[in-house]
């Protein structure tokens, strides 16, 4: 069946008295910047005490989460945590199903990461319902920039996920690792850093196998047929050509098989010739399988202390194939798809710095091309033409008949930009940008973009930040099928008619907050913003194939509130977030065919609060070392999504809270063995995260329910 849907959530009015009160106290560490292109904060910060790893506001404005390899390794599961688990716990995000995140109420993909200060290409795997390519093994450090970005980021501004990757010439050893546990669990991984003269190397891989490919669709302990094999590997290299050349490249790779859950237990719609015994829906067997690569190879040079550049090329493949059940899918869906959906790619970018008096000055061009293909063969049901707008009309045939619907294009992404960090006075400076775009291919636009920040060190320990920025963001280029609901007419997958190439978002969006240091173990922030949004982009799914295309609401509004606290001694470490917002659209302007009629003309006349994001959400955490012992304690919070006709109901509240208890153990002449027993729910609380009706939605979702595992690692 053609494109249905998921969503978001929606905004408001600012809530600052939050930002009141603690402007009166708050603070942040005093830095001096210069900025650097291969940073993805555009700049080089020199600190002048010990940093916690934020919260804390970038020298350019964009709001400064940051988490180090030690914080991850503190959380209970360790550097075995999925990196959008990981993100979890930062103000702003909230976790979906399937492992996928939302930042800032934003739809998933529309957040970019960036390795070593090079962005990776728009359609890498943002949101994982299996494993991505992008792990937490190889992270010294992660920061989670939003707010105003610098003019240098575009096509993806939800947020950036900026990492910094582990070195061998800062940390040559490794380590080999087996985690062993509940849901048939087995996952061995091995890391290797060393230095061979001037060559800096790292490497890691990891293996996954279990019963939790995707979120359980049923609530009880073991999700049905959900098995997955999974595997990751990385590299990263770098060699000084001279005293102020750097040549990097970086290699990345991963791979899945995944089946998909069923609910037991449903009723048969469709009869199919030949099927005289239906199968039971729990035996439905189909599968998606996942693969993606990439290389990126750069060149980072400071000729002199005022200028540097970088140039990055980088080359990417990404590939989704859904294969169906053909007997099983008719019988209960209708349609069965064999769906393949792969996506190459080509990018440049180069960035260059200057360093004049009270300026930064910074420029800088990214081209890419983005070649996608789309090829699904799909079995359905003919319908009569005389009542195929009827939803009520039945198959005509108990025959099925063969659908193809293949496209492709080449979408070309160009931007520019220049920017301007201006010290104005010894506490006040400002960051300039100004950004042009275009995109050519399933879409065509282009669009010129401001941005404006004032930074306020008001002490050695307190910064505020206010500033505007407009946003270009391009749709998701896979799962775009302009030719699906012709094709599907008259049929059991068809849909109501409806534009299928979606357009590119146009944001507006003001941000202020302040950040402290309130002692020299305890910082906090909090910030505010409001968004204005057209052709706001979320993405849906393709019929009962677990594939997402993008559509667009018409216009919207996003506003929410933050706090972030972090404190950190040499034993003990803790943070806690709060996060309030929502976001709310109004008309659809594509992809009409992924809604109901009836539920069409409401959100075509009504505000609808989108459902990826809870109105009310937080996570907090601790963990305590006491000679060879630790101890990691972490949760979440949300208030429920939305559900039902048009997002009209709120799902229940979702509480996880997870537990690891880990001894190390010195072994002469080998290294530090360690023992980590880890425990996922700790109180087995059934958790729905998404229900078996709602805009995109085909089945239910379920938070892992109580799971135990065992690791041990070997560090030498």
């Amino acid at each position: 069946m053609p494109l249905t849907l998921r969503r978001l959530r929606a905004p408001r009015r600012f809530q600052v008295s939050l930002l009141l009160l603690l402007s009166v106290c708050c603070g942040r560490l005093q830095a001096q910047t210069a900025m650097a292109p291969s940073s993805d904060k555009l700049e080089t910060v020199v600190i002048e005490a010990t940093r916690l790893g934020g919260p804390e506001i970038s020298p350019t404005g964009a709001n400064d989460y940051a988490v180090t390899a030690q914080d991850i390794n503190a959380l209970p599961a360790g550097d075995t945590t999925a990196i959008t688990d990981v993100l979890t716990h930062m103000p702003g995000v909230a976790i979906d199903q399937n492992q996928q995140i939302h930042i800032r109420n934003t739809e998933g993909p529309q957040f970019q990461y960036q390795i070593n200060g090079v962005l990776i290409p728009l359609d890498i795997n943002t949101n994982p319902p299996f494993l991505s390519m992008i792990n937490p093994m190889f992270v010294k450090q992660l920061d989670l920039l939003d707010g105003i970005l610098p003019a240098r980021y575009s096509y993806a501004t939800g947020g950036v996920v900026d990492i910094r990757t582990k070195d061998g010439c800062d940390q040559p050893g490794g380590d080999v690792s087996v985690l062993a546990g509940q849901r048939s669990t087995f996952q061995p991984s091995l890391q290797l850093a060393g230095c061979n003269g001037q060559l800096s190397s790292y490497v890691s891989v990891l293996y996954d196998q279990s019963n939790t490919a995707f979120s359980s669709a049923t609530p009880g302990t073991d999700a049905i047929h959900d098995r997955t094999k999974q595997g990751q590997a990385f590299g990263f290299f770098s060699y000084p050509l001279d005293n102020t050349t750097k040549l990097t490249l970086l290699l990345s790779a991963a791979s899945s098989n995944n089946q998909l859950p069923n609910v037991p237990g449903l009723d048969p719609q469709f009869d199919l010739a030949g099927v005289v015994a239906p199968p039971p829906s729990s035996a439905i067997n189909s599968d998606l399988d996942f693969g993606d690569y990439l290389a990126v190879v750069s060149l980072v040079g400071t000729p002199s202390a005022e200028l540097s550049y970088q140039l990055a090329y980088s080359e990417h493949g990404i590939s989704q194939r859904f294969r169906p059940d053909d007997v099983g899918e008719l019988i209960y869906q209708g349609v069965a798809s064999t769906a393949s959906h792969v996506d190459h790619d080509h990018t440049f970018q180069g960035d260059l710095t200057y360093a004049y008096g009270a300026h930064t000055l910074g420029s800088g061009i990214y081209i890419a091309d983005y070649r996608v293909s789309v090829n699904d063969s799909s079995l359905v049901f003919p319908v009569d033409a005389a009542c195929a707008s009827d939803p009520a009309c039945t198959q005509s045939s108990t025959v099925p008949i063969g659908v193809v619907n293949n496209s492709e294009a080449s979408n070309v992404v160009l931007g520019v930009y220049v920017n301007d960090l201006w010290q104005l006075t010894p506490k006040l400076r400002s960051n300039i940008g100004l950004r042009w775009d275009h995109l050519d291919g399933f879409t065509a636009r282009g669009q010129l973009d401001p941005t404006l920040n004032f930074i306020y060190d008001a002490d050695s320990s307190t910064t505020f930040h206010v500033g505007f920025a407009r946003y270009f963001q391009v749709p998701s280029f896979q799962g775009i099928s302009p030719t699906a609901q012709p094709a599907f007419q008259n049929t059991t997958a068809a849909g109501p008619p409806g534009i299928a190439t979606p357009e590119t978002e146009d944001d507006y969006e003001w941000d202020m907050g302040v950040a402290r240091q309130l002692s020299q173990n305890f910082t906090a922030s909090v910030d505010t913003f409001f968004e204005r949004t057209q052709h706001y982009l979320d993405t849906g799914q393709f019929g009962v194939v677990p594939i997402f295309a993008p559509f667009n609401y018409s216009w919207g509004r996003i506003w929410g509130t933050e706090l972030a606290l972090k404190y950190r001694t040499s034993h003990f470490s803790a943070y806690g977030n709060l996060t309030v917002g929502m976001n709310s659209q109004h008309g659809v302007d594509t992809g009409q065919f992924n809604f109901d009629p009836d539920e069409l003309a409401y959100i075509d006349s009504h505000n609808l609060v989108l459902d990826h994001q809870p109105r009310y959400g937080a996570s907090a955490g601790a963990s305590y070392r006491w000679r060879s012992w630790s101890l990691n304690l972490d949760g979440i919070y949300s208030s429920g999504l939305r559900a039902g006709f048009a997002d009209l109901e709120r799902l229940p509240e979702v509480v996880q809270v997870n537990l690891s208890v880990e001894r190390s153990f010195e072994i002469p002449g080998v290294g530090v063995l360690t023992n980590r027993i880890s425990v996922l729910n700790l109180f087995d609380r059934v958790n729905l995260i998404r229900p078996a009706e709602g805009i995109g939605i085909f089945q239910s979702a379920y938070g892992p329910r109580l799971t135990a595992f065992d690791t041990l690692s070997l560090h030498f």
